[in-house]
C-alpha cells in the first residue's frame, strides 16, 4: 500500500469518523437553440459524501474573500463526481453554494477536498 493510498484511507475513516453525510447538488443548463432563442432543461445531479464542516478561524477571515459566516468542509472524495464552483452543499438542513475547492494532494493522488462554503 502506497503512501497516498494510506492517508487516503486515514482521511477517510477520520472524516466518517467525525463528520456527517453531506448532499452535494449540481445543476448543468440545458443546450441553447439558436432557432427559437431558448434554453433547454438542466439536469440535476445529486451526490453524498462525509465532510466534516468547521468554521474559518479568525486569522483567515479577510471579509471580502472569505466572510465571518463562511464555513470549510473538509470532504472526502466522493467516488463518482468532483465537487465544483456553483454545486451546493447541504447539511444541518441549510444549503451553502460552494465557492472555492481546494484538493489536498499527496504523491500525485487526492486525498481530501477543502470547500469554502457561504449560505
Amino acid at each position: 500500500m502506497s503512501f497516498s493510498t494510506n492517508m487516503i484511507a486515514t482521511a477517510r475513516r477520520l472524516i466518517q469518523k467525525y463528520g456527517e453525510n453531506i448532499t452535494l447538488q449540481r445543476v448543468a443548463e440545458g443546450a441553447y437553440d439558436p432557432t427559437d432563442g431558448t434554453v433547454g432543461a438542466g439536469t440535476t445531479t445529486n451526490y453524498t459524501a462525509y465532510g466534516a464542516p468547521v468554521d474559518y478561524n479568525q486569522a483567515e477571515v479577510d471579509g471580502a474573500s472569505i466572510k465571518t459566516t463562511d464555513i470549510k468542509l473538509w470532504l472526502e472524495l466522493p467516488t463518482t463526481v468532483t465537487p465544483l464552483v456553483g454545486d451546493t452543499a447541504t447539511f444541518n438542513s441549510v444549503t451553502h453554494r460552494v465557492i472555492t475547492v481546494e484538493k489536498l494532494r499527496a504523491q500525485g493522488s487526492e486525498i481530501v477536498y477543502v470547500l469554502q462554503l457561504r449560505v
